[in-house]
C-alpha cells in the first residue's frame, strides 16, 4: 500500500519536483540566484502539434495523441529570398482585429512611399471578437501570401493577439518550399518563432503595418530586406530610454532568437519555440508589472532555457513595480545575472521607435560591453 505524501514537499517529491533549481553548466543558470540546487533530470518540452490543414475547422481544436509528431532539434539555416526593389508585400491581419480600413490604407501608402506594391489578404479587415477573422481565415491569407508566386514579403497589419490559434493550421512544409520574408513584432513573435523552428527558416522581428513608417524604422528595412545587409543593432543611448548596459560583460555569438516575453512565455511547453540552446534570446515587453516579468522569466528558465550563448533584454516599455520594492529593471537584472553568459539590458528593441528589422534564426555576436549585436552574414539570398 502506497502511504499518501505528508506534506506538500513529500508530495512534490512523489512528482520528482523537490529540487529548485536548474543545473549549472557554461552558460546555464540557477533558478534562483545563489542557490546550487539542481534536479537530477531537467525538465523536458512535450513534443509539438502536427499540422491542422487550413480548410478543416474554424476553431483550433486540441490533436489527438496519435498525431503528435516530434521534428528534429537542429535545422539547417534557410533563407528568404531577398525583396526586389519594386516588389510586392502582402499585408495581412494573423492577430488582433483592425480598428479601420484607414489602417491598411495607411500601410499600403507607407510601402509604396518606400518604391513597393501591396496586396491585401482576404480577411484583413474580418472581425470576430478581438480578433481578425476566424483562426482558419487568418491562416489561409498567411499561407496564400506564402503560395503567390507574385508575392515577395510579408508584413502583418498589427499585433495584439491571435497568431498561437493559428499555429497548427499552418503547413510549414509549403512555407519551406515558398522561403520569403516575413516580418512584424510583439504577438507575431509566435509566428517567426514557429516557423523557425519547424523550417530553418529565418523570420524578421521588424515593423507591422500600422508602425510610424519613417526614419530609421524605414532605412533599416530596406537594407536588411533589399540590399541584404547585415545589420548591427547598436547601444540605445536615447535619455528618454532605457540606456544599453552590460549585466555580464563579454562576447557571445549564435543564432539569433526572441520577441515579446509574454508570447514566449505562453508558447513555453508547446513544442513551437525552438531550442534555445547555443541562441542569443532577446526579449522585450510593454506595460507589465515586476512579478509578472518575473513569474515569465522563471517560466521559460523552467520550460528549458539554460544554455543561451548571451542574453539581451530590450524595452520593458511603461514596465512597472507593481507596488514592489523591486522595480522591473532590477528584477530583470536579477534574472539575466543568474546566467554565465554576456548579457545586456536596455537594448533598442520592442514597442518603441524606431523598429530595426532585424533576423530571426541569423548568427550574430553579441558583445555586452559595446552594448552591439552584429550580423554575422546576409539575411537574405
Amino acid at each position: 500500500m502506497v502511504r499518501p505524501p505528508s506534506s506538500r514537499r513529500d508530495a512534490l517529491r512523489m512528482l520528482g519536483l523537490g529540487a529548485l533549481g536548474l543545473p549549472l553548466a557554461g552558460c546555464g543558470a540557477a533558478l534562483w540566484p545563489g542557490t546550487n540546487e539542481t534536479p537530477p533530470i531537467p525538465p523536458s518540452p512535450p513534443p509539438p502539434l502536427s499540422t491542422v490543414p487550413v480548410e478543416a475547422a474554424e476553431v483550433v481544436a486540441a490533436p489527438r495523441g496519435d498525431r503528435i509528431e516530434r521534428i528534429p532539434s537542429e535545422r539547417p539555416v534557410l533563407l528568404p529570398n531577398r525583396l526586389q526593389a519594386g516588389g510586392t508585400i502582402a499585408l495581412v491581419s494573423p492577430a488582433g482585429v483592425l480598428r479601420s480600413r484607414s489602417q491598411v490604407d495607411e500601410a499600403e501608402d507607407a510601402l509604396e512611399d518606400l518604391g513597393f506594391r501591396t496586396t491585401v489578404g482576404r480577411h484583413v479587415l474580418d472581425r470576430n471578437g478581438f480578433l481578425a477573422g476566424s483562426d482558419a481565415a487568418r491562416a489561409r491569407d498567411l499561407m496564400d501570401a506564402f503560395q503567390d508566386p507574385d508575392v515577395d514579403a510579408i508584413v502583418a497589419m498589427r499585433g495584439g493577439w491571435g497568431c498561437a490559434r493559428i499555429l497548427p493550421f499552418l503547413d510549414y512544409d509549403e512555407i519551406a518550399a515558398n522561403p520569403k520574408p516575413l516580418v512584424g513584432y510583439s504577438d507575431i513573435t509566435a509566428l517567426l518563432l514557429a516557423i523557425y523552428a519547424r523550417t530553418g527558416l529565418v523570420t524578421f522581428h521588424g515593423p507591422v503595418g500600422v508602425s510610424t513608417w519613417r526614419g530609421l524604422t524605414r532605412e533599416s528595412f530596406v537594407r536588411v530586406l533589399v540590399d541584404g545587409e547585415p545589420p548591427v543593432i547598436g547601444p540605445e543611448t536615447r535619455s528618454n530610454r532605457d540606456r544599453t548596459r552590460a549585466v555580464r560583460p563579454g562576447v557571445a555569438e549564435g543564432p539569433v532568437v526572441g520577441g515579446n516575453l509574454t508570447v514566449m512565455s505562453a508558447l513555453a511547453g508547446t513544442g513551437f519555440l525552438p531550442d534555445f540552446d547555443d541562441h542569443i534570446v532577446f526579449f522585450e515587453e510593454v506595460g507589465e508589472d515586476s512579478y509578472r516579468i518575473d513569474r515569465m522569466l522563471v517560466q521559460l528558465q523552467l520550460a528549458g532555457l539554460r544554455e543561451p550563448a548571451g542574453l539581451a533584454f530590450g524595452q520593458c516599455s511603461n514596465c512597472g513595480d507593481g507596488g514592489s520594492s523591486w522595480t522591473a529593471e532590477e528584477t530583470i537584472r536579477r534574472w539575466l545575472e543568474s546566467y554565465s553568459c554576456p548579457s545586456v539590458l536596455g537594448a533598442p528593441i520592442g514597442h518603441v521607435s524606431p523598429v530595426y528589422t532585424m533576423p530571426v534564426g541569423l548568427r550574430a555576436r553579441l558583445d555586452a560591453e559595446a552594448g552591439t549585436l552584429e550580423y554575422l552574414g546576409s539575411p537574405v539570398a
